[in-house]
């Protein structure tokens, strides 16, 4: 007997007697658009592995060699179709650029999950496990803004650490329109931004951080993804005190929880990574073995103070969360 917990946080199982004896073996291929030095992925992976263990599933996940190559992610689309998997996972961070060959994965029968970043026009798959991108970016400048000095003017950098690609744009897209909104409501204040490329390393995204504040004062800096830790300790090694200019960004990576334990950085969100590892394979399963249709998965966008580090901590060091 094999039982599943299905919907995050409800107890519930679904059991099936006698399904390891009469089904096949099934064989997922998980596809993104990382490395693996990307501390990220590695909570994605665990609740993918976790998932495939629990039905005993043959799966892979497939790294890239530079992060955002996604001429590398469609090969390795590719030779996954060619292995003709009962099922793909994959991120659409690239776009549009892997349609020609989803289109044939569909019509060979293949189902295929969006995890992390969807389609952009939501198509050649069958759900989408991840965050709304636009909304948890409008959500994050808008809980920062209560932190904003209460008079004078406002000045935000906005990084977009990868320019081009869906998940970082759709970000910057959503704290944009708080920023934009913010500044209409206020027409008798100054309230202005301006974006730049952040970079995607820590100490590349802190070194242009930096040299921005030096020469332009800054209310807060936000970041599309775990980078605003780079920041902060460039700040700090400005001689910068916590909170002098706010951080805000995204996902729960250790130096993150550094960094808001230190004071530096105020507002993360958290997208609960391991949930978009493990819930692409359970409705696979579902799907293949008992007609269940995929459905989108939400997985948050849980606005994490320093208040909260203490209690994710264990569940840090557990790749967890």
């Amino acid at each position: 007997m094999l039982k599943y917990l299905l919907a995050g946080g409800v107890a519930a199982t679904v059991a099936f007697s006698g399904a390891s004896a009469v089904q096949a073996q099934e064989r997922f291929t998980y596809l993104l658009h990382s490395t693996p030095t990307n501390v990220f992925w590695q909570a994605v992976k665990l609740g993918f592995d976790s998932a495939c263990a629990q039905i005993d599933a043959d799966c892979q996940m497939v790294f890239l060699q530079q992060d955002g190559n996604f001429q590398e992610q469609l090969n390795n689309l590719e030779a996954a179709l060619a292995n003709n998997p009962t099922g793909i996972i994959t991120t659409f961070a690239g776009g549009n650029i892997f349609d020609e060959a989803l289109a044939r994965a569909e019509e060979a029968g293949i189902p295929i999950i969006a995890s992390n970043v969807d389609h952009p026009d939501g198509k050649y798959r069958l759900a989408y496990v991840g965050q709304n991108l636009e909304t948890a970016g409008y959500d994050l400048a808008k809980a920062l803004s209560e932190q904003f000095p209460a008079e004078g003017p406002i000045h935000v950098l906005i990084g977009v650490n990868g320019p081009g690609q869906v998940w970082s744009e759709t970000r910057a897209r959503g704290i944009q329109r708080y920023i934009e909104e913010m500044a209409a409501s206020n027409p008798d204040r100054e309230i202005t931004f301006e974006r730049i490329d952040a970079g995607l390393d820590l100490a590349l995204v802190g070194q242009r951080v930096a040299a921005y504040v030096q020469s332009t004062p800054t209310t807060a800096y936000f970041d599309t993804g775990y980078w605003h830790a780079g920041a902060a300790v460039s700040l700090r090694d400005l001689g910068k005190g916590p909170g002098e200019v706010l951080l805000g960004g995204f996902d729960l990576v250790p130096a993150v929880f550094d960094e808001m334990k230190s004071g530096y950085i105020q507002l993360s969100v958290d997208q609960q990574p391991y949930l978009q590892g493990y819930y692409p394979v359970h409705e696979l399963y579902l799907l293949n073995n008992y007609a269940f249709p995929a459905f989108d998965v939400d997985t948050g966008k849980a606005l994490i103070t320093p208040d909260d580090v203490d209690a994710l901590l264990e569940l840090s060091a557990q790749g967890i969360r």
